[in-house]
C-alpha cells in the first residue's frame, strides 16, 4: 500500500500551473480571465480526477463492491469524493425495500477520509486517474456537485440498471461524449445478471439460495460488457479499453494511470459461479427418502408418525411461505427482476393449505386425509410442470437448484403420506 500523503503531494505534468498563469496580474491576463471558458480551463488544470474502486466486503450489500469519483485540487489541496447508492436502515426502509421502492442517495466526503475508511475495513482500494481535459474535469466536478445539491442526489435505485456503479459510469460518460457506452454496449459478454449474482453471493449458502430463488427470468438474459459495469470491478476493468476522441478524431485512452492503495484476499469473489445443482439433488433426494421412510414406518411406530408430521410440516411451511413471497414480489412489488418467477411451481401456496390439513390427516380424520393426499400429489404435479416450463424459450429461467431440491421432497412427502394413511395407527401400549 502506498502512502496517501505521497499521492496527494504528487502533481502530474498535466496538473501543474506555471507561476505566471497563477500569479500574473497584467491587463492582458485580466482580459483573458474575463472569458469564462479561460477561467474554467485554468481551473481544470488544477484538478485531478480518479475513479476509485473498492473491493468486495463481508456484508451482503458489500459483496458486489463499491466505487466513487475523487476529484482533488492539486494547488489548494481541496479534495472530495462523490459516491452513489447510500441507504440507511430504519424509517420504513425494510417495508419500502420489500415493495421495491428503493430511494437511495449520494455521498460527498473528504476524499482521503473516505479512502482511509475503506482501508481500515480491510477492503481493497484501487485508483485510476482519468485522462480528461481541464474542461472535462471541471464539467465532471460540476455535474457531481449539481446532482448532490438536489436533495443529496436521491434517486430510485435498481440493483442492476441504476446502482452505485452505473451512476458513476454515466457521470464519466456524460463528459466524454458517451464513449464508454459506444465502446462497451456491443455484442454479448457471455454472462448474465444471475451469473454475476451467483458468484458474488456464493460465500453464504442461505443468502445465495434465497436470492437465486427470488430472481426471475429477466436476470437470465445475455448482457453486454456495458451492462456488466453494474459491478464496480467490471467498470474498473473495462474503462481501460475506452478511448476518447477529440474534435480532430485523435484518440487518447480514458485511463491515464493506475495505483493500488490497498489489496486483500479476505473477501474475494470467484471468477465464475459454482454449479451447486448436484448438491441440491442429493439434499432433496435424502430429505425425500427420509419423508417416505418415516411415512412407511408409521404402521408400527407412533414416533415415526410424529417425526413425519414435524418434518412434513416444516417443509410445507417453508415452501408455502416462500411461494407467498414469490407471488408478492411478482404481483405486489416493483422488483422487476423478480417478476414471472417460475419457481412458484415448486414453492407455492398449496403447501400452506397442506400444512393446515396435515395434523388431521395424520389422525386419519376422513375430512382431512383425502384432501391432504390430493394436495400432496398436486404439489408433485406442479413441480413436474415447472420442470417442463423451465426449458421453454422466454418462460424458463436458468436456476435449477430449486427444482433439484423441491421435486424429490414433494415426491417423498406425497408417497410417505399415502403410506402413513394406509397404515393402521399404532396400538396404545
Amino acid at each position: 500500500m502506498i502512502s496517501l500523503i505521497a499521492l496527494l503531494s504528487t502533481v502530474g505534468p498535466s496538473d501543474r500551473l506555471t507561476e505566471k498563469a497563477v500569479g500574473q496580474t497584467d491587463s492582458q491576463t485580466v482580459r483573458r480571465l474575463s472569458d469564462s471558458q479561460t477561467v474554467r480551463q485554468t481551473d481544470g488544470r488544477r484538478l485531478a480526477a480518479y475513479l476509485v474502486t473498492f473491493g468486495p466486503g463481508p456484508a451482503v450489500w458489500e459483496r458486489f463492491g463499491h466505487n466513487a469519483l475523487w476529484i482533488r485540487d492539486t494547488v489548494s489541496g481541496e479534495n472530495y469524493a462523490w459516491d452513489y447508492g447510500r441507504f440507511a436502515f430504519g424509517d420504513g426502509f425494510l417495508t419500502e425495500f420489500a415493495r421495491g421502492k428503493l430511494l437511495y442517495w449520494m455521498g460527498k466526503d473528504e476524499g482521503v477520509a473516505l479512502v482511509n475508511a475503506y482501508v481500515r475495513r480491510q477492503r481493497s482500494v484501487y485508483l485510476q486517474e482519468l485522462n480528461l481535459t481541464p474542461m472535462e474535469r471541471v464539467a465532471l466536478r460540476d455535474f457531481l456537485d449539481g446532482a448532490y445539491a438536489v436533495d443529496r442526489g436521491r434517486y430510485r435505485y435498481d440493483y442492476y440498471r441504476d446502482n452505485c456503479s452505473t451512476r458513476i459510469r454515466d457521470a464519466i460518460d456524460a463528459v466524454i461524449g458517451r464513449r464508454i457506452r459506444a465502446t462497451l454496449d456491443t455484442g454479448t459478454s457471455g454472462t448474465s445478471y444471475r451469473w454475476h449474482t451467483r458468484r458474488s453471493l456464493e460465500n453464504n449458502l442461505v443468502t445465495w439460495t434465497a436470492t437465486d430463488a427470488a430472481l426471475g427470468p429477466l436476470v437470465d438474459q445475455p448482457i453486454t460488457r456495458y451492462s456488466e459495469t453494474f459491478l464496480p470491478g467490471k467498470l474498473r476493468e473495462y474503462v481501460r479499453t475506452v478511448a476518447i476522441l477529440d474534435a480532430q478524431g485523435s484518440a487518447r485512452p480514458l485511463v491515464k494511470g493506475e495505483i493500488t492503495l490497498a489489496e486483500t484476499d479476505l473477501f474475494l469473489v470467484p471468477d465464475t459461479p459454482t454449479d451447486w445443482t448436484s448438491r441440491f439433488v442429493v439434499a432433496g433426494a435424502v430429505l425425500g427418502l427420509v419423508l417416505f421412510s418415516l411415512g412407511a414406518a408409521a404402521r408400527a411406530s407412533g414416533l415415526a408418525r410424529g417425526l413425519f408430521g414435524l418434518l412434513a410440516g416444516g417443509w410445507t411451511l417453508l415452501a408455502g411461505v416462500a411461494g407467498a413471497l414469490l407471488l408478492f414480489l411478482w404481483l405486489g412489488s416493483d422488483h422487476e427482476v423478480a417478476w414471472r418467477n417460475q419457481n412458484f411451481w415448486q414453492l407455492n401456496l398449496m403447501a400452506l393449505a397442506l400444512l393446515g390439513l396435515l395434523p388431521g390427516a395424520l389422525r386419519k380424520d376422513p375430512r382431512r386425509a383425502r384432501p391432504a393426499l390430493v394436495l400432496a400429489f398436486l404439489l408433485v404435479a406442479a413441480s413436474l410442470l415447472g420442470v417442463m416450463l423451465k426449458g421453454l424459450p422466454g418462460i424458463g429461467q436458468a436456476n435449477t437448484e430449486v427444482i433439484a431440491l423441491a421435486l424429490p421432497v414433494h415426491a417423498g412427502l406425497a408417497l410417505g403420506l399415502r403410506a402413513a394413511l394406509r397404515s393402521p395407527s399404532p396400538s396404545p401400549s
